[in-house]
């Protein structure tokens, strides 16, 4: 077993890291960036820890790939802004012409940004358990199946066999593939098929928070990581979120070309807008902000009472009274051409913006020592899930014939266990156990398992 392999079973905490799309406004996510790894590094008495010593998995959308990628590989947070200072000028540096455009739909030349993928990620392939350092998950979309596509890392998932010869740099092309400013790239997924792959921004998924939440801890998926507060922690770090209202006449005359250029923030608002709600809900967030006027910051709901995990949201707001708390002053045109997600020229602003807003919110204290790496994993505990094949002798048993009790019940019903609720369906049994205990068992089960018997034979 790879130490990739070992890190990714253990039992103990997991933490994820989880990165927004949003084109050069990648920049301002690597302001928050540095600032999380000087304070893990002071908490750890490190100062060569890296953000891949610290997060069991990273995942990123579009521009987040390319940082996700970055980071799983090694590179500090301080070596991706030196690289994304000099990438924006490069990818979105040539405009093809606007016949091109709009025939093809393709606004930049593809060639400069796959010269630069390749220059920092090399050769290096999904399945490298060495040179990938950490959990990794590139999201994109396959546009011609409609389906949100979260490539990993991890040897015992379902397609890893299939996916692991695929070249980094291919995957996170094919994550940063936004329409209308690039062509699709078609990447061949094994088994003689073609996948045709564009940004996963255009999907649920541009804040991949709950992308990575369902992927750590679903059963069809391989990691299987525990649930809880104590368990699990997300760090989830945004490119800034747009929330300009607009006139309602402004939308009277608006031409293919508005529209088409203001789509990409309104798949990206309406993504994290649910995400936050969503993992607002499942969480104990110390950071949830006001969803809106009406439901608030979630701080009350839950559910069943009980929160799935720890939960940090780090972002900054377009907007112009915002801004001025950090010291910049912009009229609403400037504001709306820094929301602009191709405008190379905004990059150092951008940053400079990401670096003062992570200094007003990220906090030592939001790093709990719960997650500590120094913090001790406790006594390991072998987990058994439904769906591995476990490579152990099972024996052929059968059970003894221990009398229980059972009682069908008309109607919908509820049995409360140590383990939890179970539900019962109308037409299920209610069961009384050996010892007493009560519990649920479903009608076809009970019809299979179970026969009555005279007690006084």
């Amino acid at each position: 077993m790879t130490l990739l392999q070992q890190r990714l079973t253990r039992p103990g905490p997991k933490r994820i890291l989880a990165l927004d799309g949003g084109g050069v406004r990648g920049i301002l996510t690597l302001g928050f960036l540095e600032r999380m790894e000087a304070i893990l590094r002071e908490q750890h008495e490190n100062p060569e820890l890296l953000l891949c010593d610290y997060f069991d998995l990273i995942g990123g959308t579009s521009t987040g790939s390319i940082i996700a990628t970055g980071l799983a590989l090694g590179m500090s947070a301080t070596e991706l802004t030196e690289y994304y200072m000099t990438l924006g000028d490069k990818i979105f540096g040539q405009k093809k012409n606007i016949l091109r455009y709009l025939s093809k739909g393709e606004k930049y030349d593809i060639k400069p940004m796959n010269k630069s993928l390749k220059a920092v990620f090399g050769n290096i392939k999904l399945g490298d358990q060495e040179k990938i350092k950490t959990g990794l998950c590139i999201i994109t979309k396959r546009a011609d199946t409609f389906s949100t596509w979260p490539f990993h890392n991890h040897p015992q998932g379902k397609y890893y066999d299939l996916n692991k010869d695929i070249p980094l740099w291919k995957i996170v092309r094919a994550s940063a593939a936004a329409p209308t400013y690039f062509l699709p790239l078609i990447l061949n997924i094994g088994n003689n098929e073609n996948g045709s792959f564009i940004d996963g921004g255009i999907s649920m998924a541009n804040n991949p928070s709950l992308t990575l939440l369902l992927l750590a801890t679903l059963k069809g998926y391989p990691f299987h990581w525990q649930v809880g507060t104590d368990q699990l922690s997300m760090v989830s770090v945004g490119t800034g979120s747009l929330h300009h209202k607009y006139d309602y006449s402004d939308f009277k005359h608006l031409n293919l070309l508005d529209w088409a250029s203001m789509l990409p923030d309104h798949f990206m608002t309406d993504a994290n807008y649910y995400n936050q709600i969503v993992m607002q809900i499942l969480s104990d967030s110390p950071t949830a902000t006001e969803i809106d006027s009406e439901i608030g910051d979630l701080k009350f709901d839950s559910l069943n009472g009980k929160h799935a995990l720890s939960y940090l949201r780090f972002d900054v707001s377009y907007e112009r009274k915002h801004l001025a708390e950090l010291g910049f002053d912009y009229s609403d045109k400037e504001v709306k051409d820094l929301s602009s997600m191709d405008n190379y020229r905004n990059i150092p602003t951008l940053y400079n913006i990401g670096r003062l807003a992570a200094e007003r919110q990220m906090k030592a204290e939001h790093f709990s020592e719960q997650f500590s790496l120094h913090h001790p994993a406790g006594q390991p505990v072998k987990r058994f899930t439904q769906n591995k094949d476990w490579n152990l002798n099972f024996d052929k048993v059968k059970k003894k014939s221990m009398p229980v009790e059972a009682v069908q019940i008309d109607e919908p019903f509820e049995v409360e266990t140590i383990e939890g609720i179970m539900r019962g369906k109308p037409g299920d049994f209610l069961m009384r156990g050996v010892r007493g205990e009560l519990y649920v068992c479903d009608r076809s089960i009970y019809d299979e398992t179970y026969e009555k018997y005279d007690s006084d034979e």
